[in-house]
């Protein structure tokens, strides 16, 4: 509605208010040390990139999602967007996105919180035309800044105010709004920018009056309730009866009128604006927090200009989970570290969601953990858009829907197109030719069976482009792991779903619910198909479950019986668990045992304790290279061994293409004993860049006090075994030897020697490691 925007832009121009201008001097607050920072990175479009990092600080986990947006690429914008089912309807932010055709985004303005329509706080503009605008914004004090972009895209941010005020000859009422929907108790301006007519606030709201106004004359008076169309060339001024009767009664059609704008911002010249919370950085320094800013580490979205006005940033940083949120200078200060120099608060908490198509999405999807769940829905949100129309392919990508699966079992990998602007092109799997190199297999469009274990690489030639995703791995089944061990059923006719996993000999879990063996020990008990057992009658019954060469079972009861015993499932070895015998064949040899000391009250016979420690000694000195006590040790003796005792601290050790890491965890986590600790371990890691990793502990992942943090962890290793490293953590306690592999990394508990009562640990263990380039195999045995 330019014409009428115009005649707004003139009035608000001649009646313009002194802008605020603030002026503080400030210094960083103090806030949480960081002491690792892993990161990914992803393109959204050409000129737009989204980043995750990931920081254990000394205050906890920290999770930021940003999105990097060059402002100089012409085909760029970004713009306020809002629901386009109903004016006024909040959705999440991933619908309005999407439905507004945006390729990235994040949550904007506040908003009232109750009922499923709202409005936000801030003043909105877009394509020069302005949405809404309220009067009643920071006139108690600077609390809610909103940004704006100029048609030289010029940006800023400001404390934005206005007033309106609807006047005929014999009386001025004040507006309480622009276009902005509340409880309509008071008069608001109404135009085509919220909707083409009143039915769905008259659904809202029964009984408003309408002014009709076009040519600055009021043309038509409404009676309550009655829906009305918005003039093309006109606005309306809606109210509740009651205003009419009492406030506004003083209206008639054919009224000349007068709209009088007063703003700190001129609109002129603005080409888009959009609300949000209190300012973060002023010129690079921290911004005072205003009144509304939560106090304490908390989730939340900020938006920031850098100092060259060629960059916005976005940023959600998770909280009130595994991540435990900023403080309003934290924000500020990792804003600035991002290249922001001016940046504003957006709504946090519940509402702080970045959602996000990268290059390898096929739709907007949800990146940051929001802390309510689920997503909230919210008034608005900021857009990311790519002007650019789907050009010509200029190179095809290939991502598969796993990287690890088994034999006999469907992998997909899908193969897409992108032109010059990222933008992402389907193509069809008959326009392809898709190859598998390494193990034998079968194709079926983008979808592939192989028939054997091992790794291998996938490409994809497209005309005269080829793309290529390399260590895929169709892995070796190690157990057959069903959700539940038993099946209780009440009578015949009544089914129950098996739901099966595999763990392969790396740890890794695998789906095949459908891809199972199934087999009922009393066929006159019930029946299988595919994955559903069916009853039959009553009675009692076990299934056999086979894949792979592994056997599981599962319990069958029908009605009241007693259940019978089932036979023991199996398991493959480790194909990495081997005898290892030392030998002058060039490989690396290291002998790690566990705890030697005895720190217990019971009473130990001096000669006992004197012979056992001469025989650990032995035992851990002796066939290798390199010699690990994996804790607490008061041996004396002079080591035959190149030797790394364990102190309680962080220590390190880089031998023949190993890297041997110990970590101190007894404060309930690496994080509650020592911080620094992260930053030394990834350090050393990526320094010595070794195939082999083996990382010591006095307390395993798992027991850490913190379940975050122990996930934390296991994704740092999980890296390093994404690089094809291979990853021990020997966690040296308890009384219990064990041995498990989780996603890649074999976790290996050594006993202490002494039992708490005094008593020598029969159970007492040493690891053996033998390392020759990639090839390693472990051996544990009795001491």
């Amino acid at each position: 509605m330019k014409y009428q925007l115009g005649k707004m832009r003139r009035l608000m121009g001649a009646l313009l208010a002194a802008a605020l201008t603030v002026s503080v001097t400030t210094t960083w607050a103090f806030g949480a040390t960081t002491y690792y920072d892993q990161k990914t990175e992803q393109t959204v479009t050409r000129g737009v990139v989204y980043e995750k990092s990931s920081r254990m600080t000394d205050a906890g986990i920290q999770n930021l999602h940003v999105l990097k947006v060059d402002l100089t690429e012409s085909t760029l914008e970004f713009k306020e967007v809002e629901s386009t089912v109903e004016y006024g309807l909040k959705e999440t932010v991933k619908k309005l996105l999407t439905d507004n055709g945006a390729l990235a985004g994040v949550n904007s303005d506040f908003f009232g919180m109750s009922g499923s329509y709202s409005a936000p706080f801030g003043a909105v503009m877009r394509d020069g035309e302005l949405v809404s605008a309220g009067t009643s914004l920071n006139h108690d004090g600077d609390l809610y800044a909103s940004f704006f972009m100029d048609e030289n895209n010029n940006p800023f941010f400001d404390y934005f105010k206005m007033t309106a005020t609807f006047a005929n000859s014999q009386k001025a009422i004040e507006l309480a709004s622009m276009n902005k929907v509340t409880a309509m108790v008071y008069p608001i301006y109404f135009d085509k920018q919220a909707a083409k007519s009143t039915a769905d606030l008259d659904k809202r709201f029964p009984g408003l009056v309408k002014f009709v106004v076009v040519g600055d004359m009021i043309t038509y008076i409404s009676q309550p309730g009655e829906t009305v169309a918005v003039p093309e060339d006109g606005y309306l001024i809606v109210m509740s009866k009651d205003y009419r009767n009492n406030a506004a009664n003083v209206f008639q059609v054919n009224d000349s009128i007068t709209l009088n704008i007063n703003s700190s911002v001129d609109f002129e010249n603005i080409e888009f604006a959009f609300g949000g919370g209190g300012k973060l950085l002023i010129d690079g320094a921290e911004a005072p927090a205003t009144a509304i800013v939560a106090t304490g580490r908390q989730p939340r979205t900020a938006f920031g200009i850098s100092q060259d006005g060629k960059t916005a940033i976005f940023m959600v940083v998770d909280g009130r989970g595994d991540s435990v949120g900023v403080t309003h200078s934290e924000m500020a200060n990792y804003m600035r570290e991002y290249g922001a120099y001016n940046a504003m608060h957006l709504d946090g908490g519940g509402s702080s969601t970045m959602a996000v198509k990268t290059v390898d999405d096929s739709a907007v999807t949800v990146k940051n953990t929001v802390s309510d769940g689920s997503e909230r829905k919210v008034i608005n949100a900021v857009g990311i858009f790519q002007k650019a129309q789907a050009g010509e392919i200029e190179k095809i990508a290939i991502t598969p829907s796993l990287v690890r699966t088994l034999p006999n079992k469907t992998i997909t990998f899908k193969v897409f197109g992108l032109d010059e602007y990222y933008n992402r092109i389907e193509i069809p799997a008959n326009e392809v030719t898709m190859q598998a190199v390494g193990v034998e297999g079968t194709w079926n469009g983008y979808d592939f069976i192989p028939s054997q274990k091992g790794t291998f690489e996938v490409t994809a030639l497209y005309k005269d482009k080829t793309a290529s995703q390399a260590g895929v791995v169709s892995a070796t089944t190690s157990k057959l792991k069903p959700a539940s061990n038993s099946i209780k059923l009440k009578k015949a006719g009544e089914t129950a779903t098996i739901a099966m996993q595999v763990v392969d000999t790396d740890g890794f879990n695998h789906w095949v619910s459908t891809t199972t063996n199934y087999e009922v020990a009393d066929t006159s008990i019930g029946t299988m198909k595919s994955n559903v057992f069916t009853a039959t009658k009553a009675g009692s019954t076990y299934i056999k479950c086979t894949r792979d060469g592994q056997t599981a079972y599962i319990s069958v009861t029908v009605g009241d019986c007693k259940a019978v015993t089932t036979p023991n499932a199996t398991t493959a070895a480790d194909p990495l668990q081997k005898k290892i015998t030392k030998a002058n064949d060039g490989a690396f040899y290291l002998n790690i045992s566990g705890t030697v000391a005895y720190n217990g009250t019971g009473k130990i016979n001096d000669t006992t304790y004197a012979d056992v420690r001469t025989r650990v000694r032995d035992a851990v000195d002796s066939n290798a290279e390199v010699a690990i006590y994996g804790g607490a040790s008061d041996i004396k003796t002079a080591p035959k061994l190149d030797t790394l005792s364990w102190n309680g601290g962080y220590r390190f050790l880089s031998r023949s293409g190993t890297s041997i890491a110990m970590v101190s965890a007894s404060g309930g986590g690496i994080r509650a004993t020592n911080p620094t600790q992260y930053a030394s371990l990834t350090r050393d890691l990526d320094a010595s860049n070794n195939d082999t990793i083996v990382i010591i502990m006095d307390k395993t992942p798992g027991e850490f006090k913190s379940a975050a943090e122990t996930s934390y962890f296991r994704g740092i290793l999980n890296k390093y075994v994404a690089q094809g490293k291979t990853v021990f953590v020997v966690s040296c306690c308890g009384t219990a030897q064990w041995t498990s592999a989780k996603d890649g990394v074999r976790y290996i508990n050594l006993p202490n020697l002494w039992k708490t009562d005094g008593g020598v640990n029969g159970s007492f263990s040493m690891l053996k490691l033998r390392v020759q380039g990639q090839d390693i195999s472990y051996e544990i045995g009795k001491v």
